[in-house]
């Protein structure tokens, strides 16, 4: 969802497709995409679960931690008969993430992304790694890994690497995506980002106060989906790099600011920074 807003934001027509609960959380959810601007037509709303819950920690270091209640939950439900529903060309892209995997919906998720993998649309996945939140946490890693594999295009955090490779340092991490053989953009924070394909590009991050770098990722990810929409998803290394540019910038600006959603900014904002600001 906040990468949906911040794709929205940016200037992307966007649809959102979940499985909303009936509670407050649900239509609070639904009236935030609505006043963003996204379609949530393709949604379904189910009168018998709540919503799930995440709760945001911030530690001295300003460092996000999260706590996560996905227990028999709406999204949790959704199933490959909802998904199925999707009319997958009249998409350009489409991008996933990865709490649901920690639930019965992952597998549903899978088989559907493989389909729109066979209808050759361009995919893009965000593995966030939570530790605590699957009953069968070796699943759950799996499930991360064949998300991986199905992508076209995966930003994943350095951290988010490490948890899922058991792995602790980035020279085992490139070898490792190398080997899945899926262009990859490594996000770490401070130091910039790193662009995985035929080479290695490094992408300093941009220098900004931090306030918060709650969603930043998100913000990272909005930012690279919006810049690669404008060369229609087409994946040279150049068009990989610029993107990993402009999601450093947008990612960079939501630091600024507290909380996910409520920092990701607007084109006009990024093209008035951009204007004051050497990137």
């Amino acid at each position: 969802m906040n990468i949906a807003v911040g794709v929205a934001r940016l200037g992307g027509h966007v649809s959102y497709i979940t499985k909303f609960s009936y509670d407050f959380f649900g239509e609070m959810l639904k009236e935030t995409l609505g006043n963003e601007g996204i379609d949530i037509s393709l949604s379904i709303t189910d009168y018998d679960l709540h919503t799930t819950l995440a709760f945001a920690f911030v530690d001295e270091k300003k460092v996000p931690k999260f706590a996560i209640w996905n227990r028999s939950t709406a999204d949790s439900a959704l199933s490959y008969d909802d998904l199925s529903k999707v009319k997958t060309d009249e998409f350009d892209a489409f991008h996933f993430g990865s709490i649901l995997f920690a639930t019965p919906a992952a597998d549903h998720i899978l088989k559907f992304m493989k389909d729109v993998k066979n209808r050759q649309k361009y995919i893009f996945f965000d593995p966030n790694y939570r530790s605590h939140i699957a009953k069968d946490e070796n699943k759950y890693k799996a499930d991360l890994l064949k998300g991986w594999k199905i992508s076209n295009l995966v930003k994943c955090s350095m951290e988010d690497a490490k948890s899922i490779f058991d792995l602790d340092d980035f020279e085992n991490i490139v070898e490792v995506v190398k080997f899945i053989g899926v262009k990859t953009v490594i996000t770490d924070g401070e130091n910039g980002a790193y662009v995985i394909s035929k080479a290695i590009n490094h992408i300093p991050a941009i220098h900004v106060e931090v306030v918060d770098t709650t969603g930043c990722g998100d913000a990272f990810m909005a930012g690279l989906i919006y810049e690669f929409s404008k060369e229609n998803f087409f994946d040279e290394e150049s068009t990989l790099i610029s993107s990993a540019r402009f999601g450093s910038v947008t990612a960079g600006m939501a630091a600024q600011k507290i909380g996910a959603i409520t920092s990701f900014p607007r084109l006009e904002d990024v093209k008035k920074f951009l204007s004051l600001k050497e990137v």
